[in-house]
């Protein structure tokens, strides 16, 4: 399985809150929502959803799952489909199962192990987005 990245980061390395005003605030954080008014068209939504549908899963960490994962299953269109649909791996030592989201597996313990191990299993393209820590 070949592991992809997506990562939202400003050119000067700004990566936290970039979907909304109130997706992360730690820090006291207030700009959050940067990247909304250059992703909101619905055409950037439709391929979005088109290549999202087209991974054959998704890595994410714990924070990024909860927070993709609560807020787009609160939306309609084209990501809550095909973020439920796909298999979703979970990097995280603090969750536990059953994790709440269909179709999603814990990956815990020793996570690099885990992440190698996810890489060698047959499948096209695994998404993973990166977000701010």
């Amino acid at each position: 399985m070949r592991i992809v990245v997506i990562s939202h980061i400003t050119l000067d390395g700004v990566t936290q809150g970039p979907g909304r005003a109130d997706e992360d605030t730690r820090g006291g954080f207030t700009l959050g929502g940067w990247a909304a008014e250059w992703g909101g068209d619905e055409a950037v939504g439709r391929e979005w959803g088109r290549r999202l549908a087209a991974s054959s899963g998704y890595l994410l960490g714990r924070r990024t799952y909860q927070e993709v994962l609560g807020h787009w299953n609160t939306q309609g269109g084209p990501f809550r489909d095909a973020l439920n649909n796909v298999p979703k791996y979970v990097a995280s030592n603090t969750l536990a199962e059953p994790l709440p989201w269909p179709n999603s597996t814990l990956l815990s313990g020793d996570i690099p192990a885990a992440v190698a191990k996810l890489k060698r299993t047959p499948a096209t393209t695994c998404t993973s987005w990166a977000a701010a820590r």
